[in-house]
C-alpha cells in the first residue's frame, strides 16, 4: 500500500506540472472538464443525497425490525426482572432518616462534654469601591 501512495503521488505531482506547464494539456483539461463542472457538480451532488437517502431508508428498517424483535423479547424479559425484585428483601421499615422539610433551621446539634466549639463571625458584603475624581 505504500508503494501505491507513492506510485499515486508521483503521478499527481506529474499531472500538476503537466498542467502548469504544457499550455496544450491545459486546454486539452479546460475543454474536457472544466466546461462541464456544472454538470459535475449536479451530478454529484444528486449521488451523494440517493445514497444518504438509501442509507437513512435502510437504518429505518433495521430500526423497525429490532423494534418488533424488542418487543417481542420484552414480556419475558420485565417478567424474569419481575420475580427477581420480588425476590428481594426490603429496607422501607429500617429506614430512619427524617425528609429534610421536617427538620427545623433553628435547631443547633446537641453538644457533647468534653468538646469546645469555635463561633465563626459572619460576613458582610463589603461596601462597594469608591470612585476616585
Amino acid at each position: 500500500m505504500i508503494i501505491e501512495a507513492i506510485v499515486i503521488a508521483f503521478f499527481s505531482f506529474w499531472l500538476a506540472n503537466e498542467y502548469v506547464y504544457n499550455v496544450y494539456f491545459r486546454i486539452y483539461v479546460n475543454g474536457a472538464f472544466v466546461q462541464n463542472l456544472t454538470t459535475y457538480t449536479i451530478a454529484l451532488g444528486l449521488g451523494i443525497g440517493l445514497a444518504g437517502t438509501a442509507a437513512a431508508a435502510a437504518l429505518y428498517k433495521n430500526l423497525r425490525e429490532a423494534k418488533v424483535k424488542l418487543e417481542s423479547v420484552a414480556p419475558r424479559i420485565r417478567g424474569s426482572v419481575e420475580k427477581m425484585l420480588g425476590s428481594v428483601s426490603t429496607m422501607e421499615g429500617k429506614s430512619t432518616l427524617l425528609p429534610v422539610n421536617a427538620v427545623a433551621v433553628s435547631q443547633t446539634a446537641p453538644e457533647s462534654q468534653g468538646t469546645t466549639t469555635v463561633p465563626v463571625p459572619q460576613a458582610f458584603p463589603s461596601p462597594p469601591p469608591e470612585e476616585k475624581k
